[in-house]
């Protein structure tokens, strides 16, 4: 299969520069008015790798990113029967990059591993840049392992 072209580096650096910010480079923080960032901050940052995952049924990002996680999860599972580079990894050990996405009926969370982070100790959680439940590299509530739902691993293309 071919590879989608995609610079991990730059979705990761604008993860890095964007988490503790109420911000994102639209100009937009979404929030309240069931509202929610994370989505959005990871639509960014994953535009900022080259893999942009835009929604038509919305008009809350100037640059026409997606805000819904469902989008996200939707385009990126097709993109992972499409391209070597994108992977649906799920509940294993994640590796800085990695997307993933918490699910309590539908998938309702979004969050980007900035660290390594194995499963076998059961109080570990991964650290993450996340919007919305701000986090800057920071870990995760241990609970999040009840609410997971997929994760996806985009490398270099």
């Amino acid at each position: 299969m071919p590879k989608v072209k995609y610079d991990n580096w730059k979705a990761i650096t604008y993860a890095k520069n964007y988490c503790g910010k109420k911000q994102n480079s639209c100009g937009v923080y979404l929030e309240g008015e069931n509202k929610s960032d994370c989505a959005h901050f990871i639509a960014h940052a994953l535009a900022a790798g080259g893999i942009v995952i835009k929604d038509p049924n919305t008009t809350l990002c100037p640059h026409g990113l997606a805000v819904r996680n469902t989008v996200i999860v939707d385009e990126l599972r097709k993109l992972a029967g499409q391209f070597e580079n994108v992977k649906e990894v799920g509940l294993i050990d994640g590796i800085v990059g990695d997307v993933g996405f918490l699910d309590h009926l539908k998938p309702y969370h979004a969050f980007m591993v900035c660290e390594p982070f194995g499963l076998g100790e059961p109080t570990d959680a991964p650290k993450v840049y996340a919007h919305a439940t701000s986090r800057c590299c920071e870990r995760m509530d241990t609970s999040w392992k009840h609410w997971f739902s997929t994760m996806f691993r985009l490398e270099d293309g």
